[in-house]
């Protein structure tokens, strides 16, 4: 891996310096005005699809996005001679939060719904980025190959309970940005506005609800999702859920969405547990363990969320504006449960 040479394809000088963010891919900064990204081929199987898949949802994204730019030879990738191909973005001044102040929970909701109702407009298909990407069932088998006795046996032990109450979801009606976190927005310098929608590398088809699920499971937890600590900040999702019901608009699977948050947090955790098991080569670890206290807080949060379902869907209702007692217009029925 050499950013030097990568950088020189796109006539870019200056410094370059590692930006330590992410599990995945490789990024730096290129002389403070570019993005220079090495994309994971081992996770990403056709990582031109990633590039191809940005354009097509780039027009109706309009200015919620940073599109990647052509390389010297007019190219929208370079590939250097391991075969690891590498991307360039435009740097964006702006700020980037793994835990958001509290100001910033509605702005963060109301982009991405924002993006969600623009990506709702596209009636085509996307490639496949990662082959069952958000398939529950995928995951579970993947553990099941996977396990073993020892460390995780009480994790085991809970993931074989909760499954037996799942159901896989087969809804996908619309194009998602498939991994809705906090840390994937950029906010303006010097103001509370979210301004950009970045890592486009999991656009897929699927329900706005697994989207909002993750958000809502994003802004509970901290840092690298290591704490054991993360808990459900009924303020905090009050704000998010209004943001992005105002700028997506109102829905009709009120229960569909609040229980989208265990759902998400229950599948990470299953993700990083199977990652344990397999050596930590999905997500990476700086120390034996690391994805297994992940896990832990995960399945933590998904036990919070599994006890609140009603109470969000009171919050969801009440940001739309609806009420839940008896008076009120019933709720459709869900068509679905994830669990």
């Amino acid at each position: 891996m050499n950013p030097e040479v990568a950088a020189r394809q796109w006539n870019l000088d200056g410094d370059i310096e590692r930006i330590a963010t992410g599990r995945i891919n490789a990024t730096f900064l290129v002389g403070g005005t570019h993005v220079l990204q090495r994309i994971n081929g081992d996770i990403f199987p056709d990582p031109r699809a990633l590039l191809r898949n940005a354009e097509k949802i780039a027009a109706v994204a309009g200015k919620l996005i940073v599109r990647h730019l052509p390389s010297k030879h007019g190219e929208p990738c370079w590939s250097d001679q391991d075969g690891e191909v590498w991307r360039v973005y435009p740097h964006v001044p702006s700020r980037n939060f793994d835990t958001l102040p509290d100001a910033l929970l509605n702005p963060v909701g109301t982009i991405f719904g924002d993006l969600l109702s623009r990506l709702r407009a596209l009636d085509g298909e996307l490639e496949t980025s990662i082959p069952g990407f958000h398939d529950i069932q995928t995951y579970l088998n993947y553990l099941d190959a996977t396990r073993s006795s020892g460390d995780a046996d009480a994790e085991l032990e809970y993931v074989d309970l909760r499954r037996q109450r799942l159901v896989v979801s087969e809804e996908k009606s619309q194009i998602i940005h498939g991994d809705c976190k906090v840390n994937n927005v950029l906010f303006d310098p010097t103001t509370d506005k979210a301004i950009k929608v970045v890592d486009l590398d999991t656009l897929m088809r699927g329900s706005a609800s697994w989207d909002f699920g993750d958000l809502i499971r994003s802004i509970s937890v901290g840092p690298e999702e290591l704490t054991p600590d993360g808990h459900i900040n009924i303020a905090g999702v009050e704000a998010v859920s209004r943001g992005f019901l105002s700028a997506y608009g109102p829905v009709s699977d009120v229960e569909e969405y609040a229980a989208a948050p265990a759902h998400m947090s229950f599948m990470l955790g299953t993700r990083f547990l199977t990652d344990h098991f397999d050596g930590d080569r999905y997500f990476g670890a700086t120390r034996r363990g690391e994805n297994l206290e992940r896990a832990r807080a995960q399945f933590a949060l998904t036990r919070q969320f599994d006890r609140s379902v009603e109470r969000l869907c009171e919050i969801l209702a009440h940001a739309m504006g609806q009420r839940l007692d008896g008076a009120a217009k019933p709720l459709r029925k869900v068509r679905f449960r994830f669990w």
